[in-house]
């Protein structure tokens, strides 16, 4: 069996922000709270290390047992799954709705086997297609992927809908899912100092073209501005001798990023997300 639920991608925060767990299952006392959406392919339980059940055609292969632990969700647990259309599916819900969050993502693990000349694996986010597979008949042991959430952001409800579509008389061992996990970046609102956010005001959030930008007063007439993007790197930078609002163009990147303020009095960060 691979690896615990601890060993999947966290969320990497830039400075000035925390990760926070949403939502995390490891599927080993309850079924998470999934809901199965029609059809009674999907089902939770123990995870086979070989399969034994029916309704398969051609050659399939066998998930070993589940990512960890023996549970999880799987297309017909120990057989393979049937021939539904789009009618198969789980649904996880998570609230991303919190104004502190900046950003947030989708980490699995998950193992497939499909007839992908004719089926499908998708995960949709509020009718958004989030991540597809179409090419790999089989995953050749259990995977981690990781699938951002940003477009999401500031909404109180948000699906994510694990679905095969399957259409053709060929059933191969399916889909099995195990280790979910949702983390978002937070503001750290203990952090409030030298590289708290300090007064700054940003705005639109998102912002699409133009950041507008204004500095507490305190900060002196004279800023320096840079944008790091989530992984440290600088994205843009300049300066605004003249003090007051100024405004950036952001056209160039998009994604979590964090803007940083320095004067001769302090230097302040601020968390922002560009569309």
């Amino acid at each position: 069996m691979a690896c615990s639920t601890s060993a999947l991608l966290m969320a990497q925060c830039p400075d000035g922000l925390v990760v926070d767990t949403l939502f995390h299952a490891d599927f080993e006392s309850n079924d998470g709270g999934f809901v199965e959406g029609g059809g009674n392919d999907w089902e939770y339980g123990d995870i086979p290390v070989v399969i034994t059940g029916g309704n398969c055609g051609s050659s399939f292969a066998s998930p070993g047992g589940a990512h960890s632990g023996t549970k999880g969700w799987g297309t017909v647990l120990d057989g393979c799954y049937n021939n539904l259309g789009t009618a198969s599916s789980i649904t996880l819900n998570v609230d991303l709705s919190d104004p502190s969050l900046v950003s947030a993502k989708l980490d699995f693990a998950h193992w497939y086997n499909v007839f992908v000349n004719f089926d499908s694996l998708t995960i949709m986010a509020n009718g958004l297609q989030i991540f597809r597979n179409d090419s790999a008949e089989n995953s050749n042991g259990w995977v981690n992927t990781s699938v951002e959430l940003l477009t999401f952001m500031g909404q109180p409800s948000v699906d994510i809908v694990f679905n095969l579509y399957a259409s053709t008389v060929v059933n191969r061992a399916g889909w099995y899912i195990d280790d979910v996990l949702v983390t978002a970046c937070r503001t750290d609102n203990t952090g409030i100092g030298e590289t708290g956010s300090g007064g700054i005001r940003v705005w639109p959030v998102p912002a699409a073209s133009l950041l507008q930008v204004e500095p507490p007063a305190d900060m002196g007439p004279e800023v320096e501005w840079v944008i790091y993007d989530a992984t440290g790197r600088t994205v843009a930078h300049g300066n605004n001798a003249t003090g007051g609002r100024f405004s950036i163009d952001v056209s160039s990147f998009t994604g979590m990023a964090v803007l940083e303020l320095r004067s001769a009095e302090r230097t302040l960060r601020k968390p922002v997300v560009v569309h």
